[in-house]
């Protein structure tokens, strides 16, 4: 509820302050006065431009308004627009967006939400099972998310199937090495005995004739062990040392039978060198290619298996998700013409009742149509665009409601579709809904905006005494020379108000009438 309204340097308005409650409010005043800039002032909380709104001579025109406690206000000044939500700086369309939560405008020159084709299928809407049009537009959220997982799958087929050639050579070339951990260290060991075998056979054949050979290390050692047991037999003390001598000898001749078995081993063997030297280039290449050393080589090969299992199981997923698609297409128009059909159905009754209301409030010939025009392609919201339609001649078609309606006549077509849906924020602003009604239909449209403050608040800015004696509180707008000031109207302030508006004068017979209108409109209250 828009519990006050602050506005600074607006046109001819220097400063006003309202203090607003629940139930129906009406403004009223001189024409001319300038009664209809509280609504502007809304509006550009809306998002409405503010060209031509600044006071003469101000610098800075302020609209502040307080909605449940929450200020929404917009600044101009030096050409620059400034939009607040509870002090904090957010962009135009955060406050238009804001404040649309509260507030619906209806006015001759304001961007009436009820123009648009989405508002006007929301408005529809709210006489259809909620439930249905939410598991609608999930099974089109659904469905809209397979067929893009579709297109991604089959746009990357081609490129799907080069990968996996590549996957499937690599794991070839890795697999064909039959790498084993450790080779490498013991190739490249191999490969330096082969390169270096005549210096092997030559130092390894020197040291069998140091140990073995004329003068050899062998026979000194045992020519030692028996001079040695010799002195033992005089000296206890030698005997431990006789044992060493015996076990270098045994150590000595072990290592002259190793050395010469290697000897016989040492053949030449060239094309085993070169064996060696491409095994070793081999798994140097596949080291630049895939990863260090053979464990990185190895790695790569199981994390490209894992890979090439991924992409050859995409055919099989993107079949599963065209047949998932399938059905939730099928679904979709299942649900689609139950939506359809539940549309039509108070499409046909929103026409008739419409109808019926807008005639009373004052347009007699008047007819008004919900069309249901079937979309090529189910949407986000179902398989058909709605459209009000309007003619307020006899002679003339239906017509595109905002075509077809002029302010006054589209407030009171806002009016009669609020009474009928509920379908309007919590503050409701109504401008010019009694431009050329008079008569039983002033009445009409004073009971109407009255039932209409019963759930929500309603501001109407009117000329007829009929609506403004029904109002819970009452504002004048009065201009005095070059200023003009907002003012609430009670008790007999109220009375010559609604004398002034019944018949231009304060006449004791108009005065007496103002009085019956206000018993009148309590009565019915």
């Amino acid at each position: 509820m828009l519990e006050s309204l602050e506005v600074q340097n607006l046109a001819v308005l220097e400063r006003v302050s309202l203090e607003l409650g629940p139930g129906l409010t009406a403004l009223t005043g001189e024409t001319g006065a300038g009664k209809s800039l509280l609504v502007d002032a809304l509006l550009l909380l809306l998002g409405e431009r503010a060209e031509g709104l600044l006071r003469p001579g101000a610098d800075t025109l302020l609209v502040t308004a307080f909605f449940n406690g929450k200020s929404l206000s917009r600044r101009f000044s030096g050409g620059r627009s400034l939009a607040r939500i509870e002090g904090e700086v957010v962009s135009l369309r955060e406050l238009a967006e804001e404040a649309s939560r509260y507030l619906a405008v209806h006015a001759q020159h304001a961007a009436l939400a009820l123009v648009g084709r989405r508002a006007q299928r929301s408005l529809l809407d709210t006489r259809v099972e909620p439930g249905l049009l939410e598991r609608y537009r999930q099974t089109y959220a659904h469905y809209q998310a397979l067929q893009e997982e579709v297109a991604r799958l089959e746009a990357a087929a081609r490129e799907r199937e080069r990968r996996v050639d590549v996957l499937r050579f690599q794991i070839r070339e890795i697999e064909q090495a039959q790498l084993v951990p450790g080779e490498v260290e013991r190739l490249q060991q191999e490969a330096e005995r082969l390169r270096h075998l005549e210096t092997l056979r030559a130092r390894v054949s020197a040291a069998v004739v140091a140990l073995s050979g004329e003068g050899d290390a062998l026979g000194l050692v045992a020519q030692a062990l028996r001079e040695v047991r010799a002195a033992g037999r005089h000296d206890p003390h030698l005997e431990s040392l006789g044992r060493d001598l015996e076990g270098a000898l045994d150590g000595l001749r072990a290592v002259s039978r190793e050395l010469e078995d290697y000897l016989e081993g040492l053949e030449a063997d060239p094309g085993r060198l070169e064996e060696v030297e491409a095994r070793l280039a081999l798994i140097e290449r596949l080291e630049r290619k895939y990863g260090e050393g053979i464990p990185g080589i190895l790695g790569f090969a199981e994390a490209a298996k894992r890979e090439l299992e991924s992409l050859e199981g995409a055919e099989e997923r993107l079949l599963g998700l065209r047949a998932q698609a399938e059905q939730a297409w099928r679904d979709l128009h299942l649900l689609g013409r139950q939506l359809s059909e539940a549309r039509a159905e108070v499409a046909g009754w929103l026409s008739e009742a419409a109808t019926q209301e807008i005639r009373a409030l004052g347009m007699p010939a008047a007819r008004f149509r919900v069309a249901l025009f079937p979309l090529e392609s189910p949407g986000p919201d179902g398989l058909e665009d709605v459209q009000f339609l309007f003619s307020a001649n006899p002679d003339l078609p239906e017509v595109p409601l905002e075509k077809a309606a002029s302010g006054g006549e589209l407030s009171r077509v806002m009016l009669a579709l609020a009474l009928l849906t509920g379908a309007e924020a919590e503050t409701v602003v109504f401008d010019e809904v009694d431009a050329g009604v008079g008569g039983e239909a002033a009445w009409r449209v004073a009971e109407r905006l009255a039932r209409l403050a019963e759930g929500r608040q309603v501001l109407v800015v009117t000329h007829l005494p009929q609506i403004a004696a029904r109002a819970q509180a009452h504002y004048r707008v009065v201009k005095e020379g070059g200023a003009v000031r907002v003012e609430r109207v009670e008790g007999e302030e109220r009375v010559r108000e609604l004398a002034r508006m019944l018949s231009g004068s304060y006449s004791e017979a108009a005065l007496e009438h103002a009085r019956e209108l206000l018993a009148a409109a309590r009565k019915t209250a």
